[in-house]
């Protein structure tokens, strides 16, 4: 077991649904949700983003977690390359790829204040969503900020940066539709771990720049985690297995 993983919440990931269901269930009742400050004492000041790319099959898959500091500096970057426990299923997407990604944020020297990750938090059915998942077990404030909604779409933030509009699942959690850049998609976010949905919007602004549809920190999970794939798989041109300022060696990524 991971050194920094809660051992009150620890459990196996390679189990049946009803067990991964069960589980989550179990866990969400420690979910905290609370604010959290863009500014000041008590703001992080460290953030970091995960994210998983696969294999066209799914037997492969490639955890990148990025941490920066406030003016978008990169820190650390950490990848480990494994097989997904599970094959893809709704609402079990941390028994997917929940051990590999904890496996490369614990792998940070630089420990984030902050968690931005590409699945959805309590707005999830059982309450347990990836970013909770990931948050409730490392301590750590998170957000989910996935592309895809988890509730029906009816319509549209306005087109600008920072608009929003707030979703409510019928047993009460809340998310938003969050714009992040102006005339691009919306994301949708919501609280993971230690975050509420107001500090969950501000800080999904404060840790962007405009110029991505994510969070600067996510941004580059995403960027690192593709580019790990491309290099292992030798769908990079020249076939080079080499990420510029990353060292891909069994699994992990070093920074040179």
């Amino acid at each position: 077991m991971n050194a920094c993983i809660d051992t009150r919440f620890a459990h196996p990931w390679d189990v049946d649904t009803q067990t991964a269901e069960e589980i989550q269930r179990s866990l969400s009742s420690h979910v905290v949700l609370s604010p959290l400050s863009t500014r000041g004492a008590g703001a992080p000041r460290h953030a970091a983003g995960i994210d998983v790319a696969y294999t066209v099959d799914g037997e492969r898959a490639w955890a990148a977690a990025v941490v920066m500091d406030r003016a978008f500096r990169v820190l650390e970057r950490a990848v480990v390359e494994g097989q997904p426990d599970r094959p893809y299923a709704p609402g079990l997407l941390a028994f997917r790829e929940g051990r590999l990604s904890l496996e490369a944020l614990c792998r940070l020297k630089v420990r984030p204040d902050l968690i931005f990750a590409d699945g959805h938090g309590t707005v999830h059915e059982r309450g347990l969503g990836l970013a909770s998942h990931i948050g409730l077990l490392l301590g750590v404030p998170t957000i989910g900020v996935p592309k895809t909604p988890f509730h029906a779409i009816d319509h549209a933030p306005a087109p600008s940066r920072g608009s929003y509009y707030v979703l409510t699942k019928e047993w009460g959690a809340e998310g938003a539709a969050l714009r992040l850049r102006t005339g691009v998609k919306p994301v949708y976010v919501s609280p993971g771990y230690l975050v509420d949905l107001e500090s969950a919007i501000a800080l999904c602004l404060a840790w962007s720049t405009g110029h991505h549809k994510v969070p600067e920190p996510l941004q580059a999970a995403h960027t690192l985690s593709a580019s790990s794939r491309s290099a292992a798989t030798g769908r990079i041109a020249g076939l080079s297995r080499t990420i510029p300022g990353v060292s891909v060696r069994f699994g992990r990524a070093e920074e040179r």
